[in-house]
């Protein structure tokens, strides 16, 4: 069985999909202010979340460092650029915007160090044999998750960036 649709000839050219250019794009959010509002908010969240992350052990700081740059992105370029430039979490967003991942010697090291945290905290500080229990298999989660889910990106050195001033 065939549908045969009788559209008139200008209609059938234009295309399903508009592509959007950047300038359309900020406009649109200008536009939109509420929506920008609460991409700011939830950026600042994110970003208060990695800042306790580099002091608690159990918060990871470069994905919520990650997330609060793309929301940031998307809702102001001034807080954008203000993250990137930060000392503390600016260097690693870049590198992760760099590699377009975690390479296999940094996924070893966040591996580590996150197993020691849970082992001190399941071993030493912790009292509660189920909590004990938790903790372990929740470290065990989070080692496979960065293994296996997390992308794995290219070590730079400076003969292979790109771009180098």
């Amino acid at each position: 069985m065939y549908i045969v649709m009788n559209l008139p000839e200008e209609r059938k050219l234009q295309p399903i999909v508009k592509e959007i250019t950047v300038v359309e794009a900020k406009k649109e959010l200008e536009k939109n202010r509420s929506k920008r509002i609460l991409l700011a908010v939830g950026g600042s969240f994110a970003l208060v979340l990695a800042l306790l992350g580099i002091f608690i052990p159990g918060i990871p700081c470069t994905p919520f460092a990650l997330l609060s740059a793309a929301l940031f992105a998307k809702s102001s370029e001034k807080l954008y650029n203000w993250l990137l430039g930060n000392k503390i979490l600016g260097p690693r967003i870049k590198n992760y915007q760099r590699r377009k991942g975690i390479s296999k010697s940094g996924k070893i090291k966040v591996i580590i160090l996150m197993g020691t945290m849970v082992l001190i905290s399941s071993l030493v500080i912790i009292k509660v044999f189920t909590i004990k229990v938790i903790i372990l298999f929740a470290g065990l989660v989070g080692a496979i998750v960065v293994w296996f889910f997390v992308p794995e990106g290219k070590d730079y050195t400076e003969d292979n960036v790109e771009g180098n001033s």
